[in-house]
């Protein structure tokens, strides 16, 4: 009895170890898979350096609007708190605040004028002769989402300064320190629509081929 038993968990055993080795076979993987296995581009690893600098600076969070919209439903609607208080951490007064403010939106344009560059290179309008492979357009779509998720930080930090003490911005001015910000910001959500404009003209052109 004890060796049919045996003999029985044996066969259960092989059996389910075929039955895995047969799903591995036809299991189809994931692009992300796939991507993994190929050299990041050089877009991808800017758009990558800009969230996680975006992320551990407290500039942006890099949530969908979505989730930023359930957090207003929840009454957590206070627009750049955690950078807020990574910045007055140690005690600095409003003037040193503004300052690292201002260096910080400085360094966070010319991280994103990196990034649109490498961007705006695989525009079809730009001479890019390849498409752009979905996962660089997808990484600097989330590019986009921190950077404006940063700039309405760094409006409400810049706003906060004048409601504590005003005579911090004397030198500096939001509107003009936040301008070429703004206008990176805007391009980078043009290049955003281009890409996945040519992804998709790509995807309309591969639809109309003749099949033999």
């Amino acid at each position: 009895m004890s060796r049919r038993i045996f003999v029985g968990i044996i066969a259960g055993t092989t059996l389910l170890s075929s039955g895995c080795a047969t799903v591995a076979v036809f299991e189809t993987v994931s692009e992300t898979e796939i991507q993994l296995t190929k050299p990041q581009s050089e877009l991808h690893k800017a758009s990558v350096a800009f969230c996680e600098t975006s992320q551990d600076s407290k500039w942006a969070n890099g949530e969908s609007n979505f989730s930023a919209l359930m957090k207003i439903w929840g009454g957590d609607n206070e627009v750049g708190k955690a950078y807020w208080e990574h910045l007055t951490q140690f005690e600095p007064d409003a003037s040193e605040i503004a300052e690292l403010v201002n260096y910080d939106v400085s360094s966070a344009i010319e991280s994103l004028a990196e990034v649109n560059q490498l961007a705006q290179a695989l525009l079809p309008s730009h001479g890019a002769v390849t498409k752009p492979r979905n996962a660089d357009v997808r990484e600097f779509e989330r590019v986009v989402i921190h950077a404006g998720q940063a700039r309405e930080t760094f409006a409400a930090s810049f706003l906060r300064i004048k409601q504590t003490d005003s005579s911090a911005l004397e030198d500096i001015d939001p509107v003009k320190v936040l301008e070429p910000f703004d206008k990176e910001l805007e391009l980078a959500r043009l290049i955003v629509d281009g890409l996945a404009a040519a992804r998709m003209s790509e995807v309309l052109a591969s639809l109309e081929e003749p099949t033999s």
